[in-house]
């Protein structure tokens, strides 16, 4: 199939890997129509927070690798093309000797347009709730019998291989949601031996049962997760001060705006060089991200954050 409009995009995506290495963004920029656009701007800053991100971090990135991948295609009455890509980005770097990675799959939606010199993008936005593992099919999950659960506390290794397993991809046992982060979370902490707790209601306990809505909120919504740790007295949770008290198999809880509105969750499956954690996590497929977050696109100044430790061993 002819598409002339394939270059930009994938130089776009591609010519990130250098922008991680060498940290100069403008070049990405050339494909852009109109460099003042909301969006380039926002972009702009992301990737200067990327470059303050490594320096804090005291890493040297290496290179990148990045795969894109065609969801959808289609032209609109104006002429411009909407495109719709899958996109899985690997980023190398050294930290005190030791070479270490982190990888994302994004989905994202971009607009382009023919002009006189060629094709140029319009609009590239992150599309969360895009289904970058579209041609899987999904079935509900029948939870294993709780005798089966590990009893006598938290594996948090177990919990870790569980989100190292299926960071990139949906476990077909459980409902996939469009925003799958908090739902995946539940499923790292019952990996790890955490026994579910049933509820009369689901706005109650913590639970799946894996039929049509017989989930609670907890399970599934980042903000009832965050109130089941935090609150419930049968929750394994502690809350910690500061993200260097985190082990792996704990949580991160994010409010994006700062306004009392959990919005996010993470586990930590990774300490680095510096004692810090790494994170995997759903919606925005990661692996290893570096725990604060300042390279995603939700990002802002006024971000608060949450700390759980999981008692256990």
């Amino acid at each position: 199939m002819d598409r002339p409009w394939r270059q930009p995009v994938l130089t776009w995506f591609r010519g990130q890997n250098q922008v991680w290495v060498e940290g100069d963004s403008d070049r990405l920029f050339s494909w852009v129509l109109d460099g003042d656009a909301d969006w380039v701007v926002r972009e702009r800053r992301r990737w200067q927070r990327v470059r303050e991100q490594q320096h804090l971090r005291k890493i040297r990135p290496i290179k990148g690798e990045t795969r894109v991948r065609i969801l959808s295609e289609g032209q609109e009455q104006d002429g411009h093309v909407v495109v719709n890509v899958a996109v899985h980005q690997r980023f190398f770097y050294l930290m005190k000797d030791t070479v270490c990675d982190q990888e994302e799959l994004q989905g994202y939606c971009l607009h382009l347009l023919e002009g006189n010199d060629g094709w140029a993008i319009l609009d590239c936005s992150l599309i969360e709730e895009m289904d970058t593992e579209r041609d899987k099919v999904w079935s509900c999950y029948q939870p294993h019998p709780e005798e089966n659960v590990v009893r006598g506390g938290y594996n948090r290794m177990q919990a870790v291989q569980y989100a190292e397993t299926w960071w990139n991809g949906a476990n077909p046992r459980y409902r996939k949601f469009e925003d799958d982060c908090t739902n995946f979370i539940s499923q790292c902490l019952h990996a790890g031996g955490i026994s579910m707790d049933y509820g009369s209601r689901r706005d109650s306990g913590w639970w799946y049962r894996g039929s049509r809505e017989n989930w609670s909120y907890s399970w599934a919504v980042a903000h009832g997760l965050v109130n089941w740790l935090s609150r419930s007295s049968r929750s394994p949770a502690e809350i910690k001060q500061d993200a260097m008290q985190l082990s792996q198999g704990d949580i991160i809880c994010y409010d994006w705006d700062g306004d009392g509105r959990w919005s996010h969750n993470t586990i930590v499956t990774a300490i680095d060089a510096s004692g810090m954690p790494l994170v995997n996590a759903h919606t925005v497929n990661s692996r290893q991200r570096y725990w604060d977050y300042r390279d995603s696109h939700a990002w802002t100044p006024k971000i608060k954050y949450r700390f759980f430790h999981i008692a256990g061993n």
